[in-house]
């Protein structure tokens, strides 16, 4: 990765904001499916639990997609982490060892959409956990999985002409836990107990 420049969480929520809030699948998956009232409460609680405005945020240019991104690991969210052997410890290329997991993606709307759309601009938002030095996805789950899926089908992807950018904070070793946190309190906004 090559370093761009510093950033604020403000204009990296932001960025977030442009790329999701307009689509409709996710304003209804914040809606009807978490309990929020809009997009933006569902994804500013879910950065709330992980302390994101406290970080300092730094944007990087990934020089090996192909070789950078399946490697981190996948975010803490109960809908990525359900069938995983070990919680918040799996990269997106190992997810894609799991043969149920290979099936699920390998038919999934939204990631081949995404695949059939490579190469394109965007930006994901990660942390770097400092106890181990690995990238955590916080956003752009589908779009690393479409990463990884489409170079383990052997898709060629020329990325010369296209940017993409990862936001990342450091999380201090001693607040790891706030991923497993994260992981068990979930997003919805009322929460079953």
């Amino acid at each position: 990765m090559k370093f761009i420049k510093n950033t604020t969480w403000k204009e990296v929520f932001e960025g977030w904001m442009e790329r999701e809030a307009g689509n409709p699948g996710w304003v209804r998956c914040a809606t009807e499916i978490k309990g929020w009232s809009d997009w933006e409460s569902w994804r500013r609680f879910s950065a709330s639990l992980i302390g994101a405005d406290k970080h300092d945020w730094q944007i990087f240019e990934f020089t090996d997609p192909n070789g950078e991104i399946p490697k981190m690991l996948v975010g803490p969210y109960s809908g990525w982490q359900r069938d995983l052997p070990l919680k918040n410890t799996t990269s997106f290329d190992d997810l894609l060892d799991i043969p149920e997991q290979y099936e699920r993606f390998n038919k999934h709307d939204g990631v081949i959409s995404i695949i059939n759309g490579l190469p394109f601009q965007t930006e994901l938002i990660d942390l770097i956990r400092d106890k181990d030095n690995k990238i955590v996805c916080l956003e752009g789950q589908h779009r690393a999985t479409a990463i990884t899926l489409a170079k383990r089908q052997g898709k060629s992807i020329d990325w010369s002409e296209v940017k993409i950018t990862i936001a990342l904070a450091h999380l201090p070793k001693d607040e790891t836990f706030l991923l497993d946190k994260m992981l068990k309190r979930g997003s919805s906004k009322n929460p079953e107990n």
